[in-house]
């Protein structure tokens, strides 16, 4: 049995995240062609680093990264972080020949995602973000359909991604609001970059935007209690155009009133759409336009075994995965890519052309006006 050693950097909720996929791509898969491992965790924390290293089994815990990356035994560094360490980790692990597993997004500016994403293809390691609702087999089922034509042109796709945490003037400041740790992109960074990754996985890539940003609570304060400024945006919107000729309008918002996790898309076709919602998300909702006029209008679509990776859970149609699924999914393509030797579609490539997304969207509300990605990095 081929083993993948992990190296975990960020033991926080995220890292226990990818820690408990690890362990459960084995027992929902199988062990071939090979299982996952974490063999040391490092966190700045290092209470934190030997709390999960006890919860998990761990061998080694250290406040020190440096020495992970350049341990010789391991093969895959994964990063689980904050967005602003995100770089200099993944260009260390890649200068010492590792395979890279990073959350999204992948960096702060998209000139540090290029310089990671060019680093990695002059290596020639293996990477991938995390961009785990790519995995859910109801989106694999979605980009079948439109491959296949199903739908037809595509011509227009709306995305949003809703959620109210911070939509109380008493939430307090974290590093999310915090641009040296965040970036300047807050809720368009965060979130919004799920919304590119459905839209660039099932539509093709945005080339094109036109973007507006708000801050509905100015300041909040710390865990100390000052008050500090909150230095990113709360909601952000863009048209855009994708390279296909397709247009399109993508919103992210982390105060949206009454909605928890609403990461939706609805797809317009000339013979079809698909609506999806990820507060439903074992369901998607199929328009044909080819259907007798008298019987016209979406039908919902369960997911099922014939729907990729979903039998490796269960057997019947209906029965609902979970968020902790779709990481489990996620490890299985890191196993798949790195026996392989070949990327995975969220390769560091894909990252980038998010990353670039975004930062035009940042250039277009500073200055009011289109931009082209290829302005961008």
């Amino acid at each position: 049995m081929t083993v993948i050693k992990i190296g975990l950097i960020g033991a926080g909720w995220m890292g226990r995240a990818h820690a408990a996929a690890f362990e459960n791509a084995t027992r929902i898969f199988g062990a071939e062609p090979a299982t996952l491992k974490i063999v040391a965790v490092a966190d700045v924390n290092e209470a934190a680093a030997k709390g999960f290293a006890e919860r998990f089994g761990v061998e080694r815990h250290t406040s020190d990264w440096k020495s992970i990356v350049n341990d010789p035994e391991i093969d895959v560094i994964d990063i689980t972080t904050p967005n602003d360490a995100h770089p200099e980790i993944a260009l260390a692990a890649i200068a010492a020949g590792k395979h890279v597993y990073c959350e999204k997004p992948m960096a702060n500016t998209a000139a540090e995602a290029r310089a990671m994403h060019e680093a990695a293809k002059e290596a020639g390691v293996v990477t991938l973000v995390g961009f785990n609702y790519l995995c859910s087999p109801i989106q694999a089922y979605a980009r079948q359909l439109i491959e296949n034509g199903d739908l037809g042109e595509i011509f227009h796709f709306r995305g949003t991604f809703d959620n109210d945490y911070m939509v109380d003037e008493s939430f307090p400041f974290t590093w999310r609001t915090d641009a040296a740790a965040a970036g300047k992109a807050g809720a368009l960074g965060d979130m919004a970059s799920h919304v590119l990754s459905l839209a660039h996985y099932l539509v093709g890539e945005v080339t094109e935007v036109s973007g507006a940003r708000q801050i509905l609570h100015a300041k909040r304060r710390d865990e100390k209690g000052a008050e500090r400024t909150v230095e990113n945006d709360d909601l952000a919107h863009f048209i855009c155009r994708f390279k296909n000729g397709a247009s399109g309008y993508l919103e992210a918002s982390r105060i949206g009133t009454g909605r928890k996790l609403y990461l939706s898309y609805e797809i317009q076709g000339t013979k079809g759409a698909l609506f999806f919602d990820q507060e439903r998300m074992n369901e998607l909702n199929l328009y044909r336009q080819t259907d007798d006029p008298a019987e016209r209008g979406y039908k919902r679509v369960l997911v099922a075994p014939q729907h990729p990776d979903y039998a490796a859970f269960f057997g019947l149609q209906g029965n609902p995965l979970g968020y902790n699924d779709l990481k489990i999914i996620e490890a299985r393509r890191l196993i798949e890519s790195v026996v392989s030797g070949k990327s995975w579609v969220a390769d560091f490539e894909f990252g980038y052309t998010v990353d670039r997304v975004v930062e035009a969207v940042l250039v277009s509300a500073d200055e009011g006006r289109w931009v082209k990605t290829e302005e961008i990095a």
